[in-house]
């Protein structure tokens, strides 16, 4: 079963510590040692690799599920590691199998999911220049975007992935992510605007 388009494999990771390529390789190396079994190696990409798929995971489900979903995931990649291809990029096959894994997630619960409550902790961090009052109201801002709109701001602004991966991740054409972006952000400015003049006298 391929998990990912050939074009999502070409997405390079830039979360937070970025992985260069001698960890790439390394992170390859480890995915064949899992395909022979060794439990060790899954350890290792685990380490290695979990902020970036939590991250990635909350891009869709809420945080509970998201922490059901990461279990799911590596124990994906472990019985998937035997049909890898090394192409030099481990990360978008490991967000592939992450993908699919939210997708049954959100399948079996038969809904589609917003911005959850545990999940404003993370968007939170980012904004340290914005006061307490401010970032309630933003936060309330943000539960009226659509998931996809949802996903398209974690994914940049917190995670760091840059408008092209998020695009061939989702395979979309980058001018629609740009669009969807900016219609977020419009969405989220216009709104705030509209509260900001409602609390004035």
């Amino acid at each position: 079963m391929q998990l990912v388009s050939d074009r999502g494999r070409k997405i390079i990771m830039n979360i937070q510590n970025n992985i260069p390529a001698d960890d790439q390789q390394r992170l390859e190396y480890q995915i064949q040692l899992i395909a022979e079994g060794r439990k060790e190696a899954l350890a290792f990409l685990y380490q290695q690799t979990k902020a970036a798929v939590h991250a990635f995971l909350l891009s869709y489900l809420n945080y509970y599920d998201a922490e059901d979903a990461m279990q799911d995931t590596y124990i994906g990649i472990y019985r998937s590691a035997k049909n890898y291809q090394p192409q030099g990029k481990p990360m978008a096959w490991i967000f592939g199998i992450a993908k699919y894994t939210a997708f049954m997630k959100i399948r079996s619960s038969q809904r589609e999911t917003t911005l959850p409550e545990e999940n404003w902790k993370l968007i939170e961090e980012e904004l340290p220049a914005i006061n307490f009052e401010e970032k309630d109201l933003l936060r309330n801002l943000l539960l009226r975007l659509s998931a996809e709109e949802y996903r398209i701001i974690l994914l940049h602004a917190v995670s760091g992935l840059k408008f092209r991966e998020i695009s061939e991740l989702f395979n979309l054409p980058l001018s629609t992510t740009l669009s969807k972006y900016r219609r977020a952000m419009k969405k989220l400015k216009q709104s705030w605007k509209e509260e900001s003049n409602d609390e004035e006298p």
